[in-house]
């Protein structure tokens, strides 16, 4: 079975969370994910054609959020829904030691919230996969894919949390 793509996307407005997006893109590369960012070649404003191709060619949407949610980031996961009318598939992960949940039309999405201050890697991948394993699907055919992908996708949110940890640990050290 392939592993699932994904499309990981940041807010043009946090060089940290743009810094964690490329660093799961190369992760998720090397080890076989098929991995697409947004193209923001053009603007950091407007959702253009490419990054709207790129988000109907993957199985997944996924954003670790840092700071206020930019509207194009909010365009993108209105987007991503209106072509898969499937919020499990569109996962944003909230660091509340930052600005916590900051997204409007959450019913357009699965939200995990974690706590990078207070959570260790344990209890945030124990949340990841509790929050996950809610969104799963009833018939077995789609069950048995659906456990591999969720898998897959688990593990890539879990190195996304262990950068998110690393990255809190060095700046409350400065």
């Amino acid at each position: 079975m392939n592993a699932p793509s994904i499309f990981i996307t940041y807010n043009p407005t946090s060089m940290s969370d743009q810094t964690l997006a490329f660093r799961l893109h190369a992760i998720g590369a090397v080890n076989g994910f098929r991995m697409l960012l947004p193209d923001r070649s053009n603007s950091n404003s407007i959702l253009d054609t490419e990054t709207k191709a790129r988000i109907n060619s993957t199985d997944f949407f996924v954003l670790f959020s840092s700071v206020k949610m930019t509207n194009l980031v909010q365009e993108e996961i209105a987007y991503a829904f209106k072509q898969w009318h499937d919020k499990s598939k569109i996962i944003v992960v909230y660091n509340n030691a930052f600005d916590g949940k900051n997204l409007i039309n959450t019913e357009q999405c699965t939200e995990i919230v974690i706590d990078t201050r207070t959570q260790s890697l344990d209890m945030i991948t124990k949340e990841i996969i509790s929050t996950i394993n809610k969104q799963q699907h009833n018939t077995i055919k789609q069950l048995q894919k659906t456990n591999q992908n969720q898998k897959e996708l688990i593990t890539l949110l879990g190195i996304g949390a262990g950068l998110l940890l690393l990255n809190a640990f060095t700046t409350q050290e400065k």
